[in-house]
């Protein structure tokens, strides 16, 4: 008996390090589509003439970030959801869940926003996309980590963790709402964040 539960909280330990190293690597796929020079020369640039000409200019390289932003931001569910799987018997599973669910209703729009950017550059570089998708998928997102920082309140890392992500995401929403935009590479550096305090449990 004593084997058998020291191997189920063996396999519960590598359950929470998978969910951890896969949140830090989506997060970290996401950051990298935001860092790489094209994203840098297109969606800084007011002229839709230039951000076209720049796209055309490295299409390969435009393709690539928009699948590493697309995958990136999936995988990252995906390791939130495995660590909600990991913490389902404790107290704050369900809002874990909770946050979960809201992250995966996020991300369908930025899907096909990220799917519109590849297979049509010129509608993009038009700004001539709706801007709701961009709108639910920027408020769901902060709203779905504030809810995963209520639940790191109870969980076993540090406190201040969970403030951060709660913090960070109110003073998102604000912006969010002020502006009708956001950058969202700030949100994985909050689940970048996040999954490196799963790692350390």
């Amino acid at each position: 008996m004593l084997v058998r539960t020291n191997e189920g909280a063996a396999m519960q330990g590598r359950l929470n390090q998978v969910g951890a190293t896969v949140t830090i690597v989506g997060s970290i796929l996401f950051l990298v589509a935001a860092f790489l020079p094209i994203s840098y020369r297109v969606f800084p640039q007011p002229s839709a003439g230039k951000k076209l000409e720049s796209i055309n200019a490295a299409r390969t390289e435009w393709l690539v970030a928009q699948v590493l932003f697309g995958l990136g931001a999936v995988v990252t569910v995906i390791g939130i959801g495995l660590y909600a799987y990991y913490a389902r018997r404790a107290p704050f599973a369900g809002l874990i869940w909770s946050s979960v669910a809201l992250l995966t209703v996020g991300v369908v729009p930025w899907l096909w926003q990220v799917y519109a950017r590849a297979a049509d550059p010129e509608w993009f570089a038009q700004d001539s996309f709706p801007m709701w998708p961009y709108l639910f998928y920027f408020l769901v997102t902060e709203v779905g980590l504030a809810v995963l920082g209520v639940a790191l309140l109870s969980a076993p890392v540090p406190t201040w963790v969970g403030l951060v992500v709660i913090g960070s995401m109110v003073v998102l929403v604000v912006l969010t709402l002020i502006f009708r935009d956001m950058v969202p590479l700030a949100f994985y550096i909050v689940t970048l964040l996040a999954g490196v305090m799963f790692f350390r449990q």
